[in-house]
């Protein structure tokens, strides 16, 4: 799974310019920091969205981010630190929680389990494990359980 250069930079540039902001709005006077503080709002909003719009969600397919190798399950990362993806033995896995935009893998029901940030509908990311697990495969594997500490 290739990152775009462009999501790269907008990953690293926009929290750099809302550090920024945030220190540009604590050291400026009443009108600059009404103004800072308008602006990390826009920026940040726009940021969410961009993380959110369906273009963003066809620059990374499901298909991609979650494929099958034989008995493993491979899920990509999608940003964050250049990861390897997480290969892990379908026999291993306990259950799956499912989210807005969001995925855990529980391994082996001991609570270690791993977070991904997909930019799909949870409708979505659920089609695309049934589809590699197979309906038997996906209905022994839990959903959405609480987290046990």
């Amino acid at each position: 799974m290739r990152k775009s250069k462009f999501d790269k930079a907008l990953f690293i540039a926009v929290p750099t310019l809302l550090l920024i902001l945030v220190f540009a709005n604590m050291a400026t006077s009443d009108e600059l920091s009404t103004a800072t503080a308008i602006a990390s709002v826009g920026i940040l909003f726009g940021f969410i969205s961009y993380m959110r719009s369906r273009g963003f969600s066809k620059k990374y397919p499901i298909d991609a981010l979650i494929e099958k190798d034989g008995d493993t399950l491979v899920f990509h990362y999608l940003h964050g630190v250049q990861k390897k993806p997480l290969q892990v033995n379908i026999d291993a896995i306990y259950a799956l929680n499912f989210s807005h935009h969001y995925l855990g893998v529980i391994l082996d029901n001991n609570g270690q389990g791993f977070d991904f940030q997909y930019p799909h509908k949870t409708s979505v990311v659920k089609a695309r494990l049934h589809e590699l697990l197979g309906e038997d495969t996906f209905a022994k594997i839990q959903s959405n359980v609480a987290a046990t500490a």
